[in-house]
């Protein structure tokens, strides 16, 4: 794919924030109606859209690709986490806070903006690997990342491995499991999965608009701390993957180009839900998401575009 193509691709799914803005600033929808649609997209259309996306034959080298790709999800989070280590230290955070950024450093938002983009740019192919990436980001996020909010928030950590059993989840593991056994899903089953997960796109944008459409732009830029967030976040983490995966290991597959793109993305949507669960920072964890997310709109085109150099 060349650079407009790209840049195409990339302009068709962010163009798709604006009807949410406007519909947010019309109150044509509200807050509620934005939680049952981001209810539909994670119970049913992403989950399909991982299912439909596995749904490729069986072969060995696909099966040694996952294997590659929890390998290097693995290393990256440990650059991840020592890049975070290093920013707080050097801020000088109060420890609960501290906790928080890491977490915001550490995970991105790769299901619900990672796998549109992932499928807009590279296609269903390559969806396939970008599951097995948020399968590996799961179980980080409910044990490592767990911990870190509750920490943030003053209480005592404990992991909570029931909180890896979401729709999500569910679906990685059924595409993966039709994969394994070469089965392939019946044309009418298979054709309504792949419709449904298909909404997954323009539902997750207007989302986002919605809720982009529901902040205060003055508030949101008054904090300096969301620009060290938005800067390291955004761009030197997934920099910091990109020359590990290009000049470390001489890497310039597909797998390399999904790996890197989901480091690229802004900090994850479940950071203010967890900091609402644990009564943490709430305020912070919302501005976080919401600044990077625009950020984003101009970062992630950036790395698309560097990875076909």
């Amino acid at each position: 794919m060349g650079i407009p193509e790209i840049i195409n691709s990339l302009a068709m799914i962010f163009i798709m924030i604006i009807p949410g803005i406007v519909l947010s600033k019309k109150g044509m929808i509200n807050e509620e109606h934005s939680k049952g649609i981001s209810s539909i997209v994670v119970n049913l259309t992403w989950p399909c859209l991982v299912i439909s996306a596995m749904q490729i034959p069986y072969s060995r080298q696909t099966l040694l690709d996952s294997g590659y790709i929890f390998i290097i999800m693995f290393v990256a989070f440990a650059i991840a986490f020592a890049l975070s280590y290093l920013t707080v230290k050097f801020v000088k955070f109060k420890i609960e806070k501290s906790y928080l950024f890491t977490f915001m450093l550490i995970f991105g938002n790769t299901g619900f903006i990672g796998i549109p983009v992932i499928n807009a740019l590279y296609g269903k192919n390559a969806v396939f690997y970008a599951s097995i990436v948020e399968m590996v980001n799961n179980i980080f996020l409910f044990t490592i990342g767990i911990i870190l909010i509750q920490l943030s928030a003053g209480v005592k950590a404990k992991i909570n491995l029931k909180g890896m059993l979401t729709p999500g989840m569910f679906g990685i593991i059924i595409g993966f499991a039709l994969f394994l056994l070469n089965l392939e899903l019946p044309g009418f089953i298979g054709d309504s999965i792949s419709i449904i997960g298909a909404a997954t796109t323009p539902l997750s944008m207007i989302v986002i608009g919605v809720q982009l459409g529901h902040i205060s732009i003055k508030e949101l830029l008054g904090d300096k701390n969301l620009y060290l967030l938005s800067f390291m976040k955004l761009l030197i983490i997934p920099a910091a993957v990109f020359l590990l995966l290009r000049f470390g290991l001489k890497d310039v597959s597909l797998l390399a180009k999904v790996i890197i793109i989901e480091f690229a993305m802004p900090v994850a949507a479940c950071t203010t839900i967890f900091s609402q669960q644990y009564n943490g920072d709430v305020a912070f964890s919302t501005k976080g998401v919401m600044l990077t997310t625009i950020f984003s709109i101009i970062t992630i085109p950036i790395f698309a575009v560097l990875l076909t150099l």
